[in-house]
C-alpha cells in the first residue's frame, strides 16, 4: 500500500465524520477571517499614517545605518525563529498519525512531506511580510520594496530548513541561536556606532535566495531520517501553545518552557544561601541571573536600541523607544518575583508579609532598570528618560502580581461577537500602563 492510497482513505473517512460540522465550520472560519480583516486593517491604517506624517522630520534620515540595522536584527530574528522552531518541532507528529502510520513500513518522507512543506510555505508567507511591513517603514521604492520581501522570505525560509536539519540530529540549536544572535548584536553595534557603508542589496539578496532554497531541497530529502521521538517533541509544545491561546493565558506557555528549561539542564552547582531571610532572598534574586544567560544578554542587546533610534528616528521618538526597550530588557529578569507572586504556597513557606517578599524580589529588577538606563543616557539625555527606569519597574510589577484569568464574568454582544469587558482589563493589565507612559513620553 501507498502513502497516497492511505491519505485517500483517511480522507474518506474524515469527510463522512465531519459532513455534519461543516457549516459550523464555515461559520467560525468566517468569523475569524472578518476579525483578521478589521483590525489587521486598523493596524495598518495607524502604521501607513505613521510613516506618512512622522511628528517631526523625516523617518528615515541615514539610510546605511537603517540598512545595516535591518541586516543585524534579520540576522538575530533568524536566530530566535530557528530556536522557536525547533521548541515546536517544526515538524509534528502526535496523535494516531505517530502511533500508527508512523510505526508502519510506509515511506516515512512520504508521509511527512505534507507537513514540511505547508511549514515552509507559511513560514515563507511570514517572511515575506515582514520584509514587506519594513521596506514600507524604510520608505523604499518598488524595487527595494521586492528586494526586502524576498531576503525576508528566503531568510524565514532557511531558518525551516536549518531547523528540520537540526531535528533530523536531535540538536536543540542552542548553539546556532546564540551564534547568530552574536553576529547580530556585533552587526548591529556597527551599523549603531560607525558609518557604514551603502548596501548593494541585489548581490545579498541572490545569495540570500538561492542559498534557502537550495537547502530546503537538500532537507528534504532528509525527511526520512527523522526518528519517531524527534517527531514528538514539539507535540506537548503545541497542544499547550493551542490552551494557552484558546483560554487567553500565557501563564500556560510560560510553565511548560520553564519545565523544558530546567529539564534540558538537568543539574546545577548547589551552594547554601548565606544572611537572613530577606538577605537569602535577594542572594538567590541575584544567582538566578547567572543561570539567566540568553536573559542577560538580551538585556546587554537591548542596549543598542536608544542609539540605533537616535541615528534613524526623529529625537522625540527616541525616549519612547527607551522605555519600550528597558521594559522588555527587564521584565524578563523578574522571574523571582513573578514566582513569589503567583504562588501562596511558596510565600506561606518563605514566610514575612507579601508586601516584604514583593519588595525583596523588586530590588533587583530595579536595580537592573537603573543600570540599563544610566548606560543609555547619552542617546537620550532629556526630562522623559526618568521614566524609563519608572515605566519598566512598574510595569514588571504589575505583570507579575496580576492574579489568575477569571473567566465567571458576563460577556457584552458588540458588533465583533461577544467580548469579556473584565477578561480584556486582565489581559492589559500591564501594556495600558506602558501605552500610556509611552504617550506621555512623546508630550513631554
Amino acid at each position: 500500500m501507498s502513502v497516497r492510497s492511505v491519505r485517500a482513505e483517511i480522507r474518506r473517512m474524515r469527510r463522512g465524520h465531519r459532513s455534519g460540522r461543516r457549516l459550523a465550520r464555515a461559520g467560525d472560519v468566517y468569523m475569524v477571517a472578518l476579525g483578521v480583516f478589521i483590525y489587521g486593517g486598523i493596524a495598518i491604517q495607524a502604521v501607513r499614517r505613521l510613516v506618512a506624517r512622522p511628528p517631526t522630520g523625516p523617518a528615515i534620515h541615514n539610510l546605511p545605518v537603517a540598512q545595516w540595522l535591518l541586516l543585524g536584527c534579520a540576522v538575530v530574528a533568524l536566530g530566535l525563529v530557528v530556536r522557536g522552531l525547533l521548541a515546536f518541532g517544526p515538524v509534528v507528529a502526535s496523535g494516531a498519525f505517530h502511533f500508527w502510520l508512523l510505526a508502519t513500513p510506509l515511506n516515512r518522507r512520504g508521509l511527512l512531506s505534507r507537513r514540511f512543506w505547508w511549514t515552509a510555505i507559511a513560514g515563507t508567507l511570514l517572511g515575506a511580510l515582514v520584509g514587506l511591513g519594513a521596506a514600507a517603514l524604510l520608505r523604499a521604492d518598488l524595487p527595494g520594496k521586492l528586494i526586502s520581501t524576498a531576503g525576508g522570505a528566503a531568510l524565514v525560509l532557511g531558518a525551516v530548513a536549518l531547523s528540520v536539519a537540526l531535528q533530523a540530529k536531535a540538536k536543540n540549536g542552542r548553539a546556532v541561536s546564540a551564534a547568530l544572535a552574536v553576529v547580530g548584536l556585533l552587526v548591529l553595534t556597527m551599523a549603531v556606532f560607525v558609518t557604514p557603508p551603502l548596501l548593494d542589496p541585489p548581490v545579498a539578496v541572490v545569495a540570500a535566495v538561492v542559498i534557502p532554497v537550495y537547502a530546503i531541497a537538500h532537507t528534504y530529502r532528509a525527511l526520512g531520517t527523522l526518528t519517531r521521538s524527534a517527531l514528538a517533541t514539539g507535540a506537548e509544545m503545541l497542544s499547550v501553545t493551542k490552551a494557552a491561546m484558546s483560554w487567553m493565558d500565557i501563564t500556560m506557555f510560560a510553565g511548560i518552557m520553564t519545565v523544558r528549561k530546567w529539564r534540558g539542564v538537568g543539574r546545577v552547582r548547589s551552594r547554601s544561601l548565606g544572611g537572613t531571610r530577606y538577605g537569602a532572598m535577594l542572594s538567590a534574586d541575584v544567582r538566578r541571573l547567572s543561570r539567566n544567560r540568553g536573559r542577560i544578554l538580551a538585556w546587554a542587546g537591548l542596549l543598542l536600541a536608544p542609539y540605533a533610534a537616535v541615528r534613524v528616528l526623529p529625537d522625540l521618538i527616541v525616549p519612547a523607544v527607551q522605555l519600550v526597550a528597558a521594559t522588555a530588557a527587564v521584565s524578563p529578569l523578574a522571574t523571582g518575583l513573578r514566582n513569589v507572586c503567583r504562588s501562596p504556597g511558596l510565600r506561606r513557606s518563605l514566610g514575612g508579609t507579601d508586601a516584604g517578599l514583593r519588595l525583596v524580589h523588586l530590588a533587583v529588577p530595579a536595580v537592573l532598570a537603573l543600570v540599563w538606563t544610566a548606560l543609555t543616557l547619552p542617546a537620550a539625555s532629556t526630562v522623559a528618560t526618568v521614566l524609563a527606569p519608572v515605566g519598566a519597574v512598574a510595569y514588571t510589577y504589575r505583570r507579575a502580581t496580576a492574579p489568575p484569568v477569571d473567566y465567571d464574568w458576563t460577556a457584552v454582544d458588540s458588533p465583533f461577537g461577544l467580548v469579556p469587558p473584565n477578561m480584556l482589563r486582565q489581559l492589559l493589565r500591564g501594556p495600558l500602563l506602558l501605552v500610556l507612559l509611552v504617550g506621555l513620553q512623546l508630550n513631554l
